[in-house]
């Protein structure tokens, strides 16, 4: 992407939103965040499985104690791990860093962080928001941000195949789709039972997904010619 950028403002065409972004921020993108992530998901289970209730005590994203100097909770809130099954925290480590070495490798590593920490920024802003606002805590936490992973990988490489269960062969872009039926009904049921903060996560999990796809593949225009800033 760092040559697209330079050969646009070579060629006197107007850079977009993300393609600033990346020339502006690129040098300090994290490689293999994946891996990083992972180590993070891993400490997360042993301190629950050590004492379960010290994440909601001290890590969490609890905006009311992040605004009274809780400023830590706005990086330990995604300590939280993707299962509390040890079998399926191991198969959830291996496939997430699976997808997301192969989807940094594909992107590289600037969109990978920009898609992550994106997802990352829109939960802390939104529990921010709505406490400001409301006076209400959202008790947000980084699963299906993790989840959406996996949907944007299907995005990107929609014919590859996996293992349902590790027995029956199934593409990713109808996994995908089973994914956001999943989401829909967890929304559904969400809504329904008042948990405003679980319906909260998967509209921001979608729509992280959909926000780095519109801004990395939008085109940069060519620049007007007969603006007289750009003329002079």
């Amino acid at each position: 992407m760092k040559y697209v950028v330079a050969f646009a403002k070579k060629r006197g065409v107007n850079l977009t939103f993300y393609q600033k972004l990346e020339r502006k921020f690129g040098r300090y993108a994290v490689p293999d965040l994946m891996k990083y992530i992972c180590v993070i998901y891993v400490v997360g289970y042993l301190i629950q499985a050590i004492n379960p209730m010290f994440y909601f005590y001290y890590l969490d994203l609890d905006p009311e104690a992040i605004l009274h100097g809780h400023i830590w909770r706005i990086f330990t809130f995604i300590f939280y791990p993707p299962s509390r099954s040890l079998i399926w925290m191991i198969i959830a480590v291996f496939v997430y860093y699976s997808l997301g070495q192969t989807l940094e490798r594909q992107w590289g590593t600037f969109a990978y962080n920009f898609f992550y920490f994106m997802g990352v920024l829109m939960l802390i802003l939104a529990a921010i928001v709505v406490y400001l606002v409301t006076g209400y805590s959202l008790q947000l936490y980084p699963t299906f941000m993790s989840f959406s992973i996996f949907l944007a990988y299907a995005l990107t490489f929609p014919e590859a195949t996996f293992l349902f269960y590790f027995i029956i062969p199934i593409k990713a872009k109808y996994l995908a789709i089973f994914e956001l039926v999943l989401y829909l009904v967890y929304f559904v049921q969400a809504i329904a039972m008042g948990d405003i903060s679980n319906a909260t996560a998967i509209i921001l999990a979608i729509l992280n997904v959909a926000l780095f796809f519109y801004l990395t593949t939008r085109r940069a225009k060519p620049r007007n010619i007969y603006n007289m800033k750009d003329f002079r």
